[in-house]
């Protein structure tokens, strides 16, 4: 999946003269965190967002009238070195870019105009849905050796009960780098006759944790 997939695309802007008391007012309506600043070409030339306002505005017991402040250029506040991505990266380098450089939106460019963001909400929309977590599915954590193998032969067990895998996530054990956990979302009510299989073939299910848990 690429940036493209999850951008919003009908971003809400505004040039560098804006006011903050204007920027302010603009993000409030609509209802966001950050706002990109281009120029007259469509071109990023900075972004500021709701925390940047927080920060720029005084406090009331600030001997500099607030009113002041307020009517100063989004110019004079907004981050000018703005990291950004492509609309071709892939999702999960956006997210480690994010997480890498501790930011929670990312302006997406081409050819050098603005043409769509993603904020942390996006990720964790995609993440959900990915996951298969707002569908009526199933959980299933095997642990299972870091071994050549073992997601292909759990999956043909599932196979074999005629069972629809939705998703896929494999991790590596915290506690233990010789082994890892597989978890499946499928799309299974009721698991007893898959989870009867697993144990026969001695794999170790970690959820459910009780097979009495599925009836």
């Amino acid at each position: 999946m690429h940036v493209r997939d999850i951008m919003v695309t009908k971003v809400i802007v505004a040039p560098p003269e804006m006011s903050l008391s204007e920027a302010l007012k603009l993000m409030l309506s609509h209802r966001i965190r950050h706002l990109p600043i281009v120029d007259s070409h469509n071109h990023l030339v900075g972004i500021i967002s709701d925390r940047d306002l927080s920060d720029a505005i005084p406090s009331i017991f600030d001997s500099k009238p607030k009113e002041d402040v307020m009517s100063l250029p989004v110019s004079k506040v907004m981050v000018k070195n703005v990291i950004t991505a492509l609309p071709d990266d892939f999702v999960e380098e956006a997210a480690h870019m994010m997480t890498e450089q501790q930011i929670s939106c990312l302006p997406v460019e081409e050819n050098g105009d603005l043409i769509g963001i993603i904020t942390e909400t996006d990720l964790l929309n995609i993440l959900v849905k990915l996951t298969g977590a707002d569908l009526p599915t199933s959980r299933l954590e095997i642990d299972v050796p870091n071994e050549t193998g073992q997601l292909s032969d759990v999956s043909d067990v599932i196979k074999r009960h005629k069972i629809n895998i939705h998703s896929v996530l494999v991790y590596p054990s915290f506690s233990n780098p010789t082994r890892q956990t597989l978890v499946f979302r499928i799309q299974c009510m009721d698991m007893r006759g898959l989870l009867s299989s697993l144990k026969e073939k001695h794999y170790k299910i970690v959820w459910p944790q009780d097979m009495e848990m599925t009836q």
